[in-house]
Parts: structure tokens; C-alpha cells; sequence
């Protein structure tokens, strides 16, 4: 009977799009693992580069990013370090929206219910405080690592804790392996080697449009018609110097950038997931697999570089 709704759900959807066709693409920006995210360079100035650079960015094409925070990547010592609050406030005097993604980004899929609640209430730690200052409310929470429980019980009872929390979660339709490639370019950058680092730049930037193309194939395939997507990128390094170069594609190819609210507002995300695995997958892959998709379906997903992968483990 389940089955039989979903697909009479994306038939009507599939139907209003045809008679009603769609005439732009949309794209929602979230940022994830706020303040910062970085492997090899640790010290607040290079926060303060990726901050910068990033907030820019997204002023100079008018972008309103979702950022998902990890609060306790606020603390020194156990004490509020106020240079990374201040990056947080920097975030929301540029109009940015903040939304929780827990403390310390544990995997609720090696923890019991009880234990990652905690983990979602102490992620409001500072971070509340700083929208309350400006008449703003905790709206929005987006899964650490796209985990949403490994079982129904389990995903059951985070959803239910979300709602009476009034959280509305944040999901993703273009996921991506940007942290890989991030890595990589930091550890270029720490050894000096700027012709490595450059090369993994450029690639980054053809691996997403690789990505863009293969989601927008999986929502014509799912639904006929290409959705409002909502993207993820974490604040790194990498991000800060080639993003532009991202969002330079994502105009030529015809996309508008929309806010998380407008994004939601696709009746897309009215649909069903009961995918219950570990894995952490876009929400595309996750209502393919709930009405029935297998095998060849998810073929094609773009991979990062065998290079890449080979420089990250020397």
C-alpha cells in the first residue's frame, strides 16, 4: 500500500510538471561543519581566511547559505573561545541562517537514541543564545554525516524528538565528497607543492559539475522533472579558494540560488524515506530506494580521483 502511494505521488507530480513545465533551476547552498573544517591547519587564522573568503563569495552573488554548526568546535578548554563565536556572528550579520548539527558530529548509528539526543541538545549550546540576540529562532538541523538511523526504531524515535523539538531537518539532494578532495588540497598546500594543489582545485571543480549532472538525471528519472535541489559543502579551505569557480558553473548551467525555505517548498520534499541502512546518502537516493529502486538505478555516481585518494593515504 506504501509502495502504491509513492508511486501514485510521483506520477501526479511527473504529470503537473509536464503540463506545467519548468522554466529555471533552483539551488539551495548549505554549508556544513561551521565554524570551520579544517585537517592539517589548525590555527583560528585559517578559519578566519576560509570565513572570509566564503562569506564574500556568497555576498557577491547573493547567496543565502544554510550553515549547519558544530557547537562544540566553539569551546577551548571547555570555555567559549570568543574568535570562533565571532565567526558565527559573522556569518548571521551577512545574512546567513544557522542551523544546528549537533555538538560534537557523532554517528548516531554507533550510539543509542538516548545518548545522540543529547549530543542534538548540547549543539544549541551558544549557538541559540547568538539568534536570540538578533529576534531569531533554532529552526532548522541537519544529520551528522546524513545518518538518520540505521533502523526504523531508531530513525522513528530521532524524527519524533526533532518534531518536539519544532526542528524541520535539512536535507540533501546533491551530496558530494568535497571533505575528500579538501583534504587532499590541504595536505598539499602544508607540503608546499602549489602545482598539486591546483590540479586537485581544478579537478574539484569538474567533479561537481559531474555530480550537478548525474543528480539532476536521477530527479528526471525519479520525478520528470528537475527539483529545487539543496546542496552540500562544508566550510573548508578548498571551498574557500575554488567555490567560486563551483558557483560559476552552477550559473552557466542555468541555476538560481534560492534560500532553504523556497527549496522546501518543492512538494519533493513531502516524500516518504525509509531507507534504514547505514549509510548516509542523498535524500534523492533515499526516496528512490523507498519506492522500489535498486541495482542499476544508482549507477553512474561520479568518484573522486584514484590520484586523490592515493595522495590522502601516502
Amino acid at each position: 500500500m506504501i509502495l502504491k502511494k509513492l508511486f501514485l505521488f510521483i506520477f501526479l507530480i511527473s504529470a503537473i510538471r509536464f503540463v506545467y513545465p519548468q522554466s529555471h533551476k533552483y539551488l539551495c547552498v548549505t554549508c556544513d561543519d561551521l565554524p570551520y573544517n579544517t585537517k592539517y591547519f589548525r590555527e583560528n587564522n585559517t578559519g578566519r581566511y576560509i570565513t572570509d573568503k566564503l562569506l564574500k563569495m556568497f555576498k557577491d552573488y547573493n547567496i543565502t547559505v544554510l550553515g549547519s554548526v558544530n557547537s562544540g568546535k566553539l569551546f577551548l578548554n571547555n570555555i567559549p573561545d570568543s574568535s570562533e563565536v565571532k565567526i558565527l556572528e559573522d556569518w548571521l550579520n551577512e545574512g546567513m541562517v544557522l542551523a544546528n548539527h549537533t555538538y560534537a558530529h557523532k554517528n548516531y548509528n554507533n550510539l543509542y537514541f538516548s545518548e545522540f539526543k543529547n549530543d542534538i541538545l548540547d549543539g544549541e549550546i551558544i549557538l541559540k543564545e547568538l539568534l536570540a540576540s538578533r529576534g531569531k529562532t533554532l529552526k532548522y538541523f541537519r544529520h551528522p554525516f546524513l545518518f538518520r538511523g540505521d533502523t526504523k526504531t531508531k530513525a522513528d524515535s530521532l524524527q519524533a524528538f526533532l518534531d518536539s523539538l519544532g526542528f524541520i531537518v535539512a536535507p540533501v539532494t546533491i551530496d558530494n565528497s568535497d571533505y575528500i578532495f579538501s583534504w587532499a588540497y590541504e595536505k598539499a598546500k602544508y607540503e608546499r607543492n602549489d602545482s598539486l594543489a591546483e590540479r586537485i582545485g581544478n579537478d574539484y571543480v569538474d567533479y561537481m559539475r559531474d555530480v550537478l549532472k548525474y543528480y539532476e538525471n536521477q530527479s528526471s528519472a525519479l520525478f520528470g522533472y528537475n527539483i529545487k535541489h539543496i546542496l552540500l559543502m562544508h566550510a573548508n579551505l578548498l571551498n574557500a579558494d575554488y567555490f567560486d569557480k563551483v558557483i560559476g558553473m552552477y550559473k552557466r548551467e542555468g541555476y538560481e540560488f534560492i534560500t532553504i525555505d523556497e527549496a522546501l517548498q518543492d512538494d519533493c520534499y513531502k516524500m516518504q524515506d525509509e531507507f534504514y541502512k547505514r549509510a548516509g546518502i542523498s535524500w534523492l537516493h533515499r526516496w528512490a530506494y523507498t519506492a522500489g529502486k535498486r541495482g542499476d538505478f544508482f549507477k553512474g555516481e561520479p568518484v573522486v580521483p584514484d590520484y586523490i585518494e592515493s595522495f590522502i593515504k601516502q
